[in-house]
């Protein structure tokens, strides 16, 4: 009989700070965990501003300041706090001259590298473009080709993506609908087999908890009826 696989869903933004902090540690709580190689991670999109217009660029601290009524000191010591605890988890984080904008291309390219087999590739390549790294990441085209070949994937097939609009919209659409059917709304936001669910970037720890619980409680087969079989020791010959 074939294992069972538990499956996390996770969704995310690459706008989000806790979204980058929160996948290196719960990668950290599934390096260590006993069953590690049947569990699908499926990275689902979460646009944290879905009406942000597209092919623009803004400078992260006077965003954060404005949408939270901080001063630009404030926010700046914000990032530094963000940057603190990234750094503490083993990241690198820019915390002054990154930007912020649409992330919807972003979501659709996911969706091309799930189908590719390469999701975690890619948004591993976006997050590092988006947080170690000063460099304008939203609205720009020739950035995000820059970033998806600088992460191993084909030049031409990622232009192809990104001119058509409509690939892979309908895959974002689906998961934020989801979402709002589970009542997302803050990410990251981790969902074990449907059963469980984890809200933010919590702790190591915590993440492991959660894998142990979600896995200790998976769907067993229950069993109808039972005869003769073959087992690890052989198959046992009926005596006449």
């Amino acid at each position: 009989m074939e294992a069972h696989i538990m499956q996390v869903e996770i969704w995310t933004d690459v706008n989000c700070p806790f979204c980058y902090l929160g996948k290196k540690r719960f990668n950290d709580a599934l390096i260590e965990f006993d069953h590690a190689d049947q569990v699908d991670v499926v990275h689902r999109s979460f646009e944290l501003d879905p009406t942000a217009p597209t092919g623009t660029s803004g400078n992260v601290i006077d965003h954060l300041a404005k949408k939270y009524g901080r001063t630009l000191e404030e926010a700046e010591a914000g990032e530094r706090q963000l940057g603190a605890a990234a750094n503490e988890a083993g990241l690198e984080y820019v915390v002054t001259g990154r930007d912020v904008g649409n992330s919807f291309d972003m979501h659709r390219l996911l969706h091309w590298a799930k189908e590719l087999g390469q999701q975690e590739q890619m948004l591993d390549a976006l997050y590092a473009a988006n947080f170690a790294d000063a460099e304008p990441l939203f609205g720009d085209t020739e950035r995000l080709v820059r970033v998806a070949v600088g992460a191993g994937f084909d030049e031409a097939a990622t232009r192809e993506v990104l001119a058509d609009e409509q690939r892979y919209a309908d895959e974002v659409r689906a998961d934020e609908r989801q979402a709002q059917e589970f009542g997302v709304n803050g990410v990251p936001f981790y969902v074990f087999d449907r059963k469980y669910a984890v809200s933010g970037a919590q702790p190591k720890e915590l993440f492991a908890q959660a894998l142990s619980q979600a896995w200790g409680e998976r769907p067993q087969p229950t069993l109808l009826a039972d005869s003769d079989a073959c087992g690890p020791d052989g198959c046992a010959v009926p005596q006449n």
